[in-house]
């Protein structure tokens, strides 16, 4: 027969903070109980210290039928919740913007005149804020750097939000978990590799 497992062996079982965000453009690949990623697969994404990550499996809901003369519950059923990530990325990165879009940007110049300011010519890349969907994976390092928050694969369509606050142009991604299988999320004990 087994030990009972006491709290104070279980306190290095908590995952606190985020380090850093990693997103894998189509999701991460396992095989069997394996995924091995590269540096050319990861991106990183700066995410905002407030509200700029957040993973929920989604609450569900109970529907409850009594009977006359009975407190509890005679039976009761549970609806599956809804799910949701998402996350705020306070950059214009054209390595993010074009992971997060799905698409290259369109290389392009635009020349102000002279009279609005003393630099004129800007040039970079422009999107077509399409409204599709993309796959990603996501890697998360604790503020310790000791435990990792892996999200296999999900979905997302990302929203481009500038207000004029204090806040600066973000990349907001919303989204759900896209696979159903043994390894959709889950949180690993890092140790140096061999």
């Amino acid at each position: 027969m087994g030990t009972v497992t006491k709290k104070i062996q279980m306190q290095d079982d908590v995952f606190e903070g985020i380090s850093c965000v990693f997103a894998v453009n189509g999701g991460i690949t396992f095989s069997t109980n394996s995924a091995n990623l590269s540096d050319a697969n990861l991106q990183e994404f700066p995410v905002s210290e407030d509200s700029g990550f957040n993973f929920d499996t989604g609450q569900p809901t109970i529907e409850h039928f009594k009977v006359k003369g009975l407190n509890a519950d005679w039976v009761n059923t549970f609806t599956p919740g809804d799910g949701q990530i998402t996350l705020e990325i306070p950059c214009n990165n054209t390595n993010i913007m074009e992971m997060v879009y799905g698409e290259s940007g369109t290389n392009v110049t635009v020349t102000l005149p002279s009279a609005a300011t003393a630099k004129t010519v800007g040039t970079g890349k422009a999107f077509a804020s399409p409204q599709k969907a993309v796959y990603l994976g996501l890697l998360i390092l604790n503020d310790t750097e000791d435990k990792l928050l892996f999200i296999k694969k999900a979905k997302f369509m990302a929203q481009t939000i500038f207000d004029g606050s204090n806040k600066p142009l973000c990349v907001v991604l919303t989204g759900a978990i896209a696979s159903a299988d043994a390894h959709s999320f889950g949180i690993l004990s890092l140790a140096s590799g061999s």
